[in-house]
């Protein structure tokens, strides 16, 4: 039996979870057991005393991860017992096997679903969209990426409202145009301008919040981010990302696969 461990994070909420999720596939696909101890907790809470405590893991993984690295430079290391069973320390942010991670969707899926329960507010919430969409709406998250995005690659990806509002004028142009009758959700974890022309918005919440609901929709729209597509991969929902000009491109939007 080979059993392997990721013990060092990278990143933060998505890319986190991307970085489990390659590992975890590979490891399904050569049936390998494997654990995430740097991923303890995140998809289930999300709180002042875990947080406290996720710090905390990975300040003693990382510690363990680079004496490991000191002793036997490697990326990966493994130790064998019983002769026929392995133990592998895995870390990084490279590796990839999207072949694997869209084969073994619907295994991932039930793996990396959130697991706690939302507020009775937000469950609400949550069921009005679903109301929304048997009553034909053509649901579309657009996330507002602002926040550390105003230092990432200088600003690159850092909309103003006038832009966010250009791009929901043309996506409604556009749906309509194919007989849809859009419904327009604002999400970002800041707060969102009235001025912008949307018809729902959420703001100011939890990463967990904004995600979930991005999974309910029927199209998902944003700047280049782990975050909208995670929200793509789990619930297999096409995606737009929006470009450093403030322009989309309607016919160039994919499922991410991993």
């Amino acid at each position: 039996m080979k059993i392997v461990f990721l013990i060092e994070k990278y990143g933060n909420h998505c890319n986190r979870l991307f970085q489990s999720l390659h590992f975890n596939a590979l490891c399904i696909n050569e049936n390998s057991v494997f654990f995430n101890l740097s991923l303890l907790g995140i998809l289930k809470y999300d709180n002042y005393f875990f947080k406290i405590f996720d710090i905390l893991n990975n300040l003693v993984l990382t510690f363990i991860s680079r004496r490991l690295k000191r002793f036997y430079k490697k990326g990966k290391i493994s130790f064998r017992f019983l002769k026929s069973n392995e133990i592998i320390l895995v870390k990084g942010w490279d590796f990839r096997s999207e072949k694997f991670t869209e084969k073994y969707h619907k295994e991932l899926k039930e793996i990396y679903s959130f697991k706690k329960s939302f507020s009775k507010e937000f469950d609400n919430l949550v069921n009005n969209l679903t109301s929304l969409k048997s009553e034909g709406k053509y649901l579309v998250g657009i996330h507002l990426r602002r926040g550390d995005y105003k230092q990432w690659k200088e600003g690159k990806y850092f909309f103003s409202d006038a832009t966010y509002n250009k791009v929901i004028n043309q996506l409604r142009d556009i749906l309509k145009e194919e007989k849809k009758d859009p419904f327009l959700i604002a999400v970002s974890d800041q707060n969102i301008s009235n001025c912008i022309n949307y018809d729902l918005k959420y703001d100011n919440g939890r990463w967990i919040d904004d995600q979930f609901l991005l999974q309910q929709c029927d199209l998902i729209v944003g700047p280049p981010s782990t975050f909208t597509m995670w929200a793509s991969y789990i619930s297999q929902t096409p995606l737009i990302k929006i470009k450093s000009n403030g322009q989309i491109d309607f016919k160039n939007k994919s499922i991410c696969i991993g």
